[in-house]
C-alpha cells in the first residue's frame, strides 16, 4: 500500500520576524536618542562658532571648554587658573604615554579647546598658550562645521 504524501504549508515567517523587527527598531530609536551624548565629549555648554573644517577622531583627546564668561574646564572639572589648566594638562599627556607604553608618545595627544563664540578670543590665545607650555604638540579649536 502507498503512502499518501501529506502536503504541508510552508512556516509563517512573519511570526518570527515581526518580533525581531520590533527589537530592532528599539535598539535603533535608543541609539538615535542617545547619539549626541554619545559624541559631545563633555557636559559643558559652550556656544561654539561656525567654520570650513576637517574632521578629527575625538575618542582620544583632552577637551579644554571656555564658557562665555570665561570659566575654564578640562572634560568636566573646573580649572581656577591658568597654572591649574596646564599641570592638568600635562599629567592628562603623561596618563596618555603611560597607559600607552611608550614613554616618546608625552604631547601628542590631541588636545581639543571648545571655546563659546561671545568670549574674548583673547582668552582662547592665553589658553592654547598654556597647552603649549604643558608640552602639547597638537592642538585644534572646535567649530562647528557651516552647511555649503
Amino acid at each position: 500500500m502507498a503512502k499518501k504524501l501529506e502536503r504541508r504549508e510552508p512556516p509563517d515567517i512573519g511570526k518570527y520576524l515581526f518580533p525581531m523587527a520590533g527589537v530592532m527598531i528599539l535598539v535603533l530609536a535608543t541609539m538615535i536618542a542617545n547619539a549626541q551624548a554619545l559624541f559631545q565629549g563633555t557636559s559643558i555648554k559652550v556656544d561654539i562658532p561656525k567654520a570650513n573644517v576637517i574632521e578629527v577622531d575625538l575618542e582620544q583627546s583632552i577637551p579644554i571648554s571656555v564658557t562665555k564668561e570665561g570659566k575654564m574646564y578640562v572634560g568636566d572639572k573646573e580649572m581656577p587658573t591658568l597654572d591649574a589648566l596646564r599641570e592638568r594638562v600635562k599629567e592628562m599627556q603623561r596618563k596618555y604615554a603611560m597607559d600607552a607604553g611608550d614613554p616618546t608618545l608625552e604631547g601628542t595627544q590631541l588636545t581639543v579647546i571648545r571655546a563659546d563664540k561671545e568670549l574674548n578670543w583673547g582668552k582662547v590665545l592665553e589658553v592654547i598658550d598654556e597647552t603649549k607650555k604643558a608640552g602639547c604638540k597638537r592642538t585644534a579649536l572646535a567649530v562647528i562645521k557651516r552647511r555649503r
